[in-house]
């Protein structure tokens, strides 16, 4: 008897643990990227998520649904990376993969029902498309923090793999601060963004930025090179004419 309850304890914790699976940037090669024709929910949550808390009963009882070719893992975007690489932007939000291919996506606060004909018509469906790029582009550049209190690497890691969002912080960076510390920060976050897609927005950031910091030589290459493709992509280059026309004054 002693033995037969301790059997249905560990399967009964053993589902459990099924449920409340959670997975990092380091464990998702190994969970949610295994290809073994099973759907797997990739489920972006957070504890001070309130929607989330609505979901928990619905995602416990899914995960232990053994009619359902499915595995659920919690993702906890405070603690990791890969939802600022693959832009989630709102939680929860719920990716459905096989094979370590994104099938497609939902979100918010979902019945029990409509989730489960996600996952069985996203099973039925054929595996076609590129693995799920959730490691994001690799950088020759280390992150720098600034002086304001802000700049810190926690905070900044989350926009490491946005070229727009480090274009538009790096941005506000120059307009608002003068701290040498803090300029370096936004170089290097502009620099991050022109690695990941360049742009004339983030090549326009990076010249007006280095002539802020006086380096005119650079600052002039780059507005060049800024026009250059604004003008090949039909782009209105009067801004960087503005500044290409100030730089050179200064020279």
């Amino acid at each position: 008897m002693r033995i037969l309850f301790i059997i249905t304890f560990s399967l009964l914790f053993f589902n459990y643990l099924k449920a409340q699976e959670y997975v990092t940037d380091t464990t998702m090669e190994e969970t949610v990227m295994v290809k073994d024709d099973q759907i797997k929910v990739l489920y972006f949550t957070a504890p001070w998520c309130g929607p989330c808390h609505v979901m928990a009963p619905t995602i416990k009882s899914i995960a232990n649904d053994e009619t359902l070719n499915v595995s659920i893992y919690k993702m906890n975007t405070d603690d990791n990376l890969t939802d600022d690489i693959l832009r989630v932007n709102s939680i929860p939000t719920y990716f459905f993969i096989k094979n370590g291919v994104k099938l497609g996506h939902s979100g918010s606060v979902m019945r029990r029902a409509d989730m489960v004909k996600m996952i069985e018509r996203y099973d039925r469906m054929q595996v076609n498309g590129d693995l799920l790029p959730y490691r994001g582009k690799p950088s020759k550049y280390d992150i720098v923090e600034g002086a304001h209190e802000n700049l810190i690497k926690k905070n900044l890691e989350k926009l490491w793999y946005n070229t727009h969002q480090l274009n538009e912080l790096s941005w506000k960076i120059y307009q608002n601060l003068a701290d040498p510390k803090d300029l370096k920060c936004a170089l290097t976050l502009i620099n991050r963004s022109i690695e990941l897609e360049e742009n004339t927005s983030n090549l326009e950031t990076k010249a007006h930025l280095l002539f802020k910091m006086k380096e005119t030589k650079s600052a002039l290459k780059t507005a060049k090179r800024a026009r250059k493709l604004a003008s090949r992509s039909g782009e209105s280059t009067s801004i960087i004419e503005d500044l290409i026309e100030n730089i050179e004054a200064k020279s």
